[in-house]
């Protein structure tokens, strides 16, 4: 079936239902012009043109990344957020304040693929397209993907084309599907006389395995603030202070789990008056590691923790190091307690995997 531009571009439309979240089609190796993937022509009956026909400057002709399938899709990187199709000198087809001619494009849908650009030199209405068909040359065209405003180009498909004079008849030369090699530089030798080796041989030692320990200072204690009641009930917050996890073991790398346990509070007149430690809440945080694998523990809530509970982890292979570990803690007395200080022990335990 015979198809035009406008054709060409509701087939885009209803192609959104069919290909919405589907992934970008595979674009092929650098082309030997540059170019970021292959361009293929195809004429308004959606064929595919062979290289070297002549194409009148205003002849329809659509771009694909695919051969025999108009519909093969350019994939422009995520961070696109405009196309052109784009007349260029050879080189400069990434310069866009340097392009001889365009005229912007569209995305297929909320994807960042472009179907079916409309690529005929006679409809880049933005810059001198009408000053390159008067002057013929060597050209660039296709199609390019931008940010910033369209200035900064993220990804080019083009092809090389040689325009006649006046006419304005251009021939697509053709283009290779495969890399282009970088050729291997020969490196210069130094002059003789200017350059000398000296021998290096250096002995090594094997690395010790180091052990697993935990810091806590001499004396740590707690700091609560003052209570407040909410919903009626006595409730203090605080921070439990720094306490370190230090992995020496570079050998063996186990890994390491960081238990926390809590006694029951007791009043500090009356040891038989106490209050259950599932009334403490302890939110585990890591201040600082040198580790990439370490992970703090689920806060337990104040009235309904439960103990021993997992302060914090450390991935075997990736613990190795120190870690520097704190937790937030409130703390929640029933209503039923008389008023008073009330004294408990939070007990750390760290052990290898």
């Amino acid at each position: 079936m015979k198809i035009n531009k406008m054709s060409i571009a509701a087939a885009g439309v209803v192609s959104l239902a069919l290909v919405a979240g589907a992934a970008g089609v595979a674009m092929a190796a650098v082309q030997a012009n540059g170019s970021d993937g292959p361009v293929y022509m195809y004429d308004t009956n959606a064929a595919q043109v062979a290289d070297g026909q002549v194409w009148a400057w205003d002849a329809d002709l659509f771009g694909s990344s695919a051969q025999g399938d108009i519909n093969g899709e350019f994939a422009c990187p995520a961070d696109s957020t405009n196309v052109f199709a784009f007349l260029a000198d050879p080189g400069t087809e990434r310069t866009v304040l340097t392009w001889k001619a365009n005229a912007p494009l569209g995305f297929n849908g909320a994807t960042k693929n472009v179907l079916d650009p409309y690529l005929s030199p006679i409809s880049l209405l933005n810059g001198a397209a009408s000053a390159a068909k008067a002057a013929g040359g060597n050209y660039s065209l296709g199609l390019a993907c931008t940010k910033n405003s369209g200035v900064t180009v993220t990804a080019a498909f083009y092809r090389s084309i040689s325009v006649t004079p006046i006419t304005g008849a251009f021939t697509v030369n053709a283009q290779a599907d495969v890399p282009v090699a970088t050729p291997t530089p020969t490196p210069t030798p130094a002059p003789t006389g200017t350059q000398g080796t000296v021998a290096l041989s250096a002995t090594t030692t094997g690395a010790v395995n180091g052990v697993l320990a935990l810091s806590v200072p001499a004396g740590a204690a707690a700091t609560f603030g003052t209570p407040t009641l909410v919903n009626n009930k006595s409730t203090t917050t605080g921070v439990l202070g720094a306490v370190t996890v230090n992995d020496g073991r570079v050998l063996t790398a186990n890994g390491w789990d960081l238990s926390a346990d809590v006694a029951d509070f007791k009043n500090s007149l009356d040891a038989t008056n106490s209050i259950s430690k599932t009334q403490l809440g302890v939110a585990p945080s890591i201040t600082s590691t040198m580790a990439t694998g370490v992970t703090a523990g689920a806060a337990q809530v104040a009235g309904a923790a439960s103990y021993p509970a997992t302060f914090a982890s450390g991935a075997a292979a990736n613990a190795v190091g120190d870690t520097v570990l704190d937790a937030g803690l409130t703390f929640v007395a029933p209503q039923s307690k008389a008023a008073g200080t009330y004294n408990s022990t939070l007990t750390l335990t760290v052990v290898s995997k």
